[in-house]
């Protein structure tokens, strides 16, 4: 007997996002090798210097200057591109399951786990367990938001809308105010100090481990803020 396998929808970084880097990289590239000669002239005497890249492509033929910035700038597109789709969610959507993957973190979920997903603030993708503790979540600047809609919902798993349904309920946290456990604080001011040295790595695992102890938290731009996780299954 042959097993029958799940048809997958996998979303990511849109294609017409990864095109239009690609084009204005390139574009931005060759117009500058129309104008470096006069760019370097007047950085020599404005600031007295400029880039050693910028004087040698000074020094080319305007057509061969043009191609080779052009180059240059096609080849930092593909390293932007590269880096924008490892920093959001690569989603793939089957029957039975959802995985998510963002900065080379690869979460699995069975269909039977997610208790409920949608987009918090910013458009963060999020999927909570039936407890209500994250099990994931993943920014999707530049990912089609309407086909990650369409993907689970058309698939049934219990997608809740574009925004957060517990905004109301997030506190701010601050160290020492008391209005958490002695453990939740730890952690929460861990997770503070690794977000402060860009451990990123770090500060997503710290709040995996929150969402474990029944805290769910997200961040608004340099500060953190906590909920009490909620029943939903």
């Amino acid at each position: 007997m042959t097993a029958t396998v799940s048809p997958t929808t996998t979303i990511g970084l849109s294609r017409w996002v990864q095109v239009g880097v690609l084009l204005v990289t390139t574009v931005a590239g060759a117009l500058l090798g129309l104008v470096v000669r006069g760019l370097v002239s007047w950085l020599e005497r404005t600031v007295d210097g400029s880039p050693g890249p910028l004087r040698i492509a000074a020094q080319l033929p305007v057509g061969v200057a043009v191609g080779v910035l052009a180059v240059a700038g096609l080849i930092g597109g593909v390293v932007l591109v590269g880096a924008w789709q490892n920093e959001v969610a690569a989603l793939t959507v089957a029957d039975d399951h959802v995985e998510l993957v963002v900065d080379e973190h690869r979460r699995w979920m069975a269909r039977d786990e997610i208790g409920e997903t949608f987009l918090g603030r910013g458009g963060e993708l999020t999927f909570l367990d039936r407890r209500g503790r994250l099990l994931a979540a993943a920014g999707t600047d530049g990912v089609p938001k309407a086909r990650i809609a369409r993907a689970l919902t058309d698939t049934g798993y219990p997608w809740r809308g574009a925004a957060d349904p517990y905004e109301a309920e997030y506190t701010r946290f601050v160290h020492g105010r008391g209005d958490v456990e002695p453990e939740v604080e730890s952690l929460l001011r861990e997770r503070a100090v690794a977000r402060a040295e860009k451990r990123a790595p770090t500060a997503r695992d710290l709040r995996l481990r929150l969402g474990e102890a029944g805290v769910v938290v997200r961040d608004h731009g340099d500060e953190q803020e906590f909920r009490p996780a909620r029943h939903n299954g």
